[in-house]
């Protein structure tokens, strides 16, 4: 069996950052095992490529003009491509979706709208309501005045007895009296 090192070991034998190993490990393309517990495993041969590497990027290389032995690079090309019929209907059903979710926020904003303004419309009612009451009252306290100053002509006062103490009262009431609820 074939020695095995997780990434800490490969980067403190390297001198550089456990995520600079995963990192070339990832760009490069390199194949590893991984344990129980879900860590890399590099073998001898790895840690070899990553010397390589290394000493590639000390002389000033890219990333991408780094070569191994014989020439070949260890990453893999993706060249997988999607159908156009299958990403068309892919995109037909995110428009779908989009305009069914457009439809309905539309219909929920319409509800709200509906539902204050029939609200405004309930409160608009009972201001109503209540000016038209106010309106009764006063002309009810208007006519009162009306008749009492018509029933006293000579415009006398009344006595009233306050405290035993006898006081002339004024033929108007007071302003809080007349409006009072």
């Amino acid at each position: 069996m074939e020695m095995t090192m997780k990434t800490k070991e490969v980067s403190e034998q390297l001198g550089v950052n456990p995520t600079t190993i995963q990192r070339w490990a990832k760009y490069f393309g390199l194949e590893c095992e991984t344990n129980e517990h879900g860590h890399y495993l590099y073998t001898a041969t790895h840690l070899e490529i990553f010397r390589n590497v290394q000493d590639q990027l000390k002389e000033g290389k890219r990333m991408k003009d780094i070569q191994f032995e014989g020439g070949e690079r260890h990453k893999q090309e993706k060249t997988e491509f999607i159908e156009t019929s299958v990403y068309e209907e892919k995109l037909e059903a995110v428009l779908s979706r989009v305009n069914e979710l457009d439809e309905k926020v539309s219909q929920k904003a319409d509800e709200v709208v509906s539902y204050q303004l029939l609200k405004h419309r309930t409160e608009l009612e009972d201001m109503m309501k209540m000016i038209k009451k106010l309106e009764t009252r006063l002309s009810e306290m208007e006519h009162k005045v009306h008749q009492s100053s018509h029933s006293n002509g000579d415009e006398q006062e009344l006595p009233m007895v306050v405290g035993g103490n006898s006081v002339k009262t004024k033929k108007w009431r007071s302003f809080k009296q007349l409006f009072s609820f």
